[in-house]
């Protein structure tokens, strides 16, 4: 057992090298392409533009951990945006907890129904995408809402020289650092390496698959924050092309679709090469229709090779 887990150790390492070279190389045609790259400002911008992917491919990560898979990350992500920019306190700070509330207790809610329906969470999410979808045409029937012109002016343009959206990305990933040390984070990759072992060792399942369901809608939630401030407004389908996306930077990173094997960092690095190669599209002046191209391109070929990996492994 103990060889098995070294293993995959070293696997995931090399994954992450690997990973890692191809965003080096990446950021070597965007800084020939845009020489402003290592520049505070730009560094801003792209940190801004970057940080709902994170998040949302961040809340992915959690709930494929477990063996599961969430495809109603979007609507979730709108719903915590449409609730962010529409709450009439107009106070941030509470207009911030009362979206994070909210997306956190439609993830719970989603993870209670994967727990004890007994169906496959693709279905399950996939109907409660609808669900959530409608509560958000009934929050924000059209595009609209507002959110205060400094925090915008804030977020994208930086705050005295701090890069607002960086430091979001790096509060984030330090809370799920401590988070995966705990009995919690442990028990996800147990659910889903294993879920009948883990049951078998004491584990509470169902609440496992309940909590990080929870767990991804404060991250989705955060995402749809993040994405209000950075647009100055509210837009009730703009999540949609999230839930994808968020699944295929996921395995980009290394997630496995099968639960129990993967690393944030690796999705971290993930997000990044996939926002990067975005840009460079348009960079080169290609249609952005060709940016849905290369999200099934790299969904395809990043299962594909986890697929034969797999199988040689089992071999």
């Amino acid at each position: 057992m103990r060889d098995r887990l070294r293993g995959r150790a070293v696997r995931g390492d090399l994954d992450l090298v690997w990973l890692g070279a191809l965003l080096l190389v990446a950021l070597a045609v965007y800084w020939r392409l845009d020489p402003t790259l290592p520049r505070p400002a730009t560094i801003t911008i792209l940190s801004a533009q970057f940080l709902p992917l994170i998040l949302a491919a961040a809340g992915q990560t959690v709930v494929m951990l477990t063996g599961g898979i969430d495809l109603s990350l979007g609507a979730v992500l709108s719903l915590g945006m449409a609730v962010f920019v529409t709450n009439p306190a107009g106070n941030v700070v509470a207009s911030m907890a009362l979206a994070l509330a909210v997306t956190v207790l439609a993830g719970a809610a989603n993870g209670a129904l994967v727990a004890y329906a007994g169906l496959p969470p693709i279905i399950v999410t996939l109907a409660a995408s609808f669900l959530w979808a409608g509560v958000t045409l009934i929050v924000l029937p059209q595009p609209g809402g507002q959110v205060p012109a400094e925090l915008v002016r804030a977020y994208n343009m930086g705050w005295y020289g701090l890069a607002l959206p960086a430091i979001a990305i790096g509060l984030a990933l330090a809370v799920w650092k401590l988070v995966k040390t705990t009995r919690f984070g442990l028990a996800l990759y147990a659910v889903g390496g294993n879920e009948h072992g883990a049951f078998a060792n004491g584990i509470d399942t169902r609440r496992v698959k309940i909590a990080a369901y929870g767990f991804a809608g404060l991250f989705t939630g955060l995402a749809g924050i993040g994405l209000a401030i950075q647009t100055g407004s509210g837009d009730p389908t703009i999540g949609t092309p999230y839930t994808l996306n968020s699944i295929a930077v996921a395995v980009l990173g290394g997630i496995s679709f099968f639960g129990g094997v993967g690393r944030m960092r690796g999705t971290l690095l993930g997000a990044l090469l996939f926002g990067l190669l975005s840009n460079l599209l348009l960079f080169t002046g290609i249609s952005t229709f060709y940016q849905l191209i290369l999200q099934g391109v790299v969904l395809v070929v990043a299962v594909a090779v986890k697929t034969l990996a797999a199988r040689e492994r089992v071999a």
